[in-house]
């Protein structure tokens, strides 16, 4: 399996040093600092509210991972402050257990320059490690970045439920040849080919 708990690799992306790793305990500081590093309305996006700080238990949640039937990728800075500016998780559903819906989270300093279309594509190969076969976002009518994010992979089928938007996206339909070459653009040490993905 690739996407280990101890799965970290350094990248770059439009000139700027992360690391890519998978969420442990320890990164509950960098989860509870990167909220306050997010606008009021990145937030409402995210988290569907208001939202000052995460509780302990929150941050367990977030953390301690089983790394199976809940899964997540952190981006952290490669040089400097060494801040978390990204997440994006995936969380089996109990009812369709070949279904995750997913949350992304990108500070609002590093929005708009290919994070999330990044993490997206390498929690599509975690996820077929882990026999998920489609992704399920559900999100505020006027977050409009994430909308553009998911029909960017490929067609997803679109529902609407009272407040909110879901969006279920088959990974059998995705091209899978062009999502492992956009990874090993950014990651060439990566082995898309492991594991049958």
């Amino acid at each position: 399996m690739i996407f280990a708990p101890e799965f970290r690799l350094p990248f770059r992306l439009r000139g700027n040093k992360f690391f890519v790793a998978s969420l442990t305990p320890a990164d509950r500081a960098h989860i509870q600092a990167g909220l306050k590093l997010m606008s009021q309305e990145s937030i409402r996006n995210r988290f569907m509210g208001s939202k000052k700080e995460f509780t302990e238990k929150e941050l367990d949640y977030f953390t301690s991972l089983d790394g199976w039937n809940h899964y997540a990728l952190g981006v952290e800075e490669g040089g400097g402050h060494h801040r978390g500016v990204a997440v994006i998780r995936m969380v089996r559903s109990e009812a369709r257990p070949t279904e995750a819906e997913i949350a992304i989270t990108v500070i609002d300093e590093y929005q708009k320059m290919g994070l999330g279309s990044f993490l997206l594509d390498l929690l599509v190969l975690a996820a077929l490690e882990r026999n998920i076969e489609q992704f399920s976002f559900t999100f505020l009518p006027q977050n409009e970045g994430i909308a553009r994010l998911i029909q960017k992979l490929g067609s997803p089928e679109l529902i609407r439920e009272h407040d909110t938007v879901r969006m279920v996206l088959l990974l059998r339909k995705l091209n899978m040849n062009k999502l492992r070459s956009r990874v090993r653009l950014v990651l060439p040490e990566i082995d898309t080919g492991h594991s049958g993905i």
